[in-house]
Formats: C-alpha cells, structure tokens, sequence
C-alpha cells in the first residue's frame, strides 16, 4: 500500500509540470521534472497495472504521460533544440544548431513511439 500512495504521490508530481508546459514543444529540460524519468515511468506502470478496466479515463491519461516523458531530455541537449527551433523558425538562434535540434527531435519522436508500443501492454 506505501509502494502505492508513492506512485500517486510521483505522478502527481508529474502531473502538476505537465499542467504548466506547452503541449507542442520538444526538448523539454530534465530538471524541470520533481523525479527522475525512470522513477515517473515506474510509478505510472504501478498505477495502470492497479487500476480496473473501468477506469478507462485515467488510464488514457496515465498512457500519455508516460510517452510525453520522452519529451524531456538532458537540460543541455533542450538548450540545443530550443537555440535550433529557433533558427528554423526564422526567429534568430544558432544555425549550427539546427541539425543538432532535428536529431534531437528525431530521436525523441522515437523514443515517444517507443513508449506508445510499452503501453500496449495496458488496455
């Protein structure tokens, strides 16, 4: 039961960023995360393999948070793809950096579609 209320206590934690950043960025920084990464995809797996299949809702919303933490990457590597947005965007920034950032996205876009398939294991 302790294993459980600190599940809900870290997705809630999470919940509570999540409400605060914008859904369409990539390359969110690490440090605005209250838990490591590993620490938050554990709790929201406990959490769904807990849940009944009645509680359809927030299961879909444990899911997406789960492959929107793909979105945050090392603070450093954040700073690129912002500077590299930028820059494609036609709004300043390091052009250096675009190439950079589009990896970067890449990679990310990956790492999301990863987590997609993870979660097939929790209807």
């Amino acid at each position: 039961m302790r294993m459980l209320a600190l599940a809900t206590k870290v997705v809630g934690d999470y919940g509570k960023v999540l409400a605060r950043v914008a859904p369409d960025v990539y390359g969110l920084p690490e440090s605005l995360l209250p838990h490591p990464k590993p620490a938050i995809r554990e709790a929201i797996v406990s959490l769904l393999e807990q849940l009944g299949p009645d509680q359809v809702e927030i299961k879909e919303g444990l899911r997406r948070g789960y492959v929107y933490l793909a979105q945050f990457v090392s603070d450093h590597e954040a700073e690129i793809v912002s500077r590299g947005q930028a820059s494609i965007n036609g709004m300043g920034g390091d052009t250096a950096s675009a190439e950079p950032a589009m990896r970067i996205i890449n990679r990310i876009k990956l790492d999301m579609e990863r987590a997609v398939e993870e979660m097939g294991a929790y209807p």
